[in-house]
């Protein structure tokens, strides 16, 4: 249900100290976890240093535009993000295809999301789609970056150890700060280890690139397909499912067609899908967020504003980035998707039926990397989980 837009004397009556709070909390989170993997996919897939800029840049500003007007119109807290597990995917997905193809592909993904709010069958028909299957598929592509921060370990062991030793002693003390705290430590310890780069770190107004798209079925397949999926099952269901437990129940529609338009938007200066916030959803919409229920939406806002007022900057945070040895980076990636990778596995082996062999076939196809005929894994693994899954549906129901 929607509502006039509020005020701007209401919005600021509605606003407590603690949304503000809340807000500023999920920008530096945010900010510290999952927007460094654009690093990530900036070096693997050879991005230059301003389309990297532009990427994070048309991110930061079209989630914060699009959470500030969906809590603003509903009146309920409502985060929008990147696709994690899309940037995730990215980063092993992405090189090797043209990036205008790339371009291409986030803008079909945002179309299919549009279609997505637009006619129910098909979401009916995402939605039936198992759990464990979709646990799979986010398994795979978050693992490797587990194993890359042992890597990291073996290769840096003092620095990254102070890094790993950070992050479980603060998910003990201070869980929601675990993940800044490790950034803060691997800034420290590379400090005092010496292997910070001596680049200096412009403070500057990012501008973004236009970026021209190309269309082809191979980024279709490899790219668009595998993106909409994570974007839905690994963003907007659980995103959904936390608004839903802090009391809140807005309707898809609006929120799949308001991300999807914003997405075609972002494509064009290089960014991927933009989603619900899961990760972070709770921040703004649970009991520290504000007092009143009916009032947490402020925090959402703010939580928009800020990531809008860094994203200006997004230059500077990318070349703040760039000082800290790739070790330290990749610890970092590691540690802030080890969470996701457990629940992810868990949800595909726990939940799966006795003996069944879908999940663990999307997992292995999608992890192996293979690409019959130039086209991702990720794709070819949704399409034999998806047959095994239909075999034995078959062999069951039979």
């Amino acid at each position: 249900m929607t509502v006039a837009l509020p005020r701007a004397r209401t919005f600021w009556r509605d606003t407590h100290p603690s949304a503000v709070l809340s807000g500023l909390i999920t920008m530096i989170i945010g900010w510290a976890g999952p927007n460094v993997l654009i690093y990530s996919v900036a070096q693997a897939a050879d991005l230059s240093t301003g389309t990297a800029m532009s990427w994070l840049w048309a991110h930061a500003i079209f989630t914060g535009v699009t959470g500030i007007l969906l809590s603003l119109r509903t009146r309920t807290p409502i985060l929008s993000t990147w696709s994690t597990p899309g940037i995730a995917f990215l980063v092993t997905a992405l090189p090797g295809v043209p990036f205008p193809e790339a371009v291409g592909a986030f803008i079909t993904s945002g179309l299919l999301v549009i279609l997505l709010g637009t006619f129910p069958p098909l979401t009916r028909a995402l939605q039936a789609i198992p759990t464990p299957l979709a646990a799979a598929l986010n398994a795979a592509i978050l693992l490797p970056f587990g194993f890359r921060a042992l890597q990291a370990f073996g290769q840096l062991p003092l620095l990254v150890g102070a890094m790993i030793l950070a992050f479980f002693a603060l998910r003990q003390l201070a869980p929601r700060w675990a993940v800044a705290g490790v950034l803060v430590t691997g800034v420290a310890a590379s400090a005092g280890l010496g292997l910070l780069s001596g680049a200096p770190v412009p403070l500057e107004l990012t501008r973004p690139e236009f970026v021209l798209p190309a269309f082809s079925l191979h980024a279709t397949l490899s790219l668009a397909l595998p993106l909409t999926l994570l974007a839905f099952t690994g963003q907007f269901v659980p995103g959904f499912g936390v608004l839903k437990a802090n009391g809140y129940e807005p309707a898809p529609a609006p929120v799949l067609r308001a991300c999807g338009a914003a997405s075609v938007g972002a494509a064009f200066f290089g960014c991927h899908n933009l989603t619900l916030g899961a990760l972070l959803a709770n921040i703004v919409s649970g009991p520290e967020a504000h007092p009143d229920p009916q009032k947490r939406y402020t925090a959402a806002v703010w939580a928009g504003v800020f990531n809008i007022m860094v994203g200006l900057f997004a230059g500077t945070v990318l070349h703040l980035m760039g000082i800290l040895p790739p070790q330290a980076l990749a610890a970092l990636a590691g540690l802030a998707l080890l969470t996701a990778t457990g629940s992810s596995l868990a949800a595909a082996f726990q939940g799966s039926r006795p003996g069944s062999l879908a999940a663990p076939v999307i997992f292995v196809v999608t992890l192996s990397g293979v690409t019959p005929l130039g086209i991702g894994a990720a794709f070819w693994g949704i399409l034999a989980g998806l047959a095994v899954y239909g075999v034995e549906e078959r062999r069951v129901r039979g």
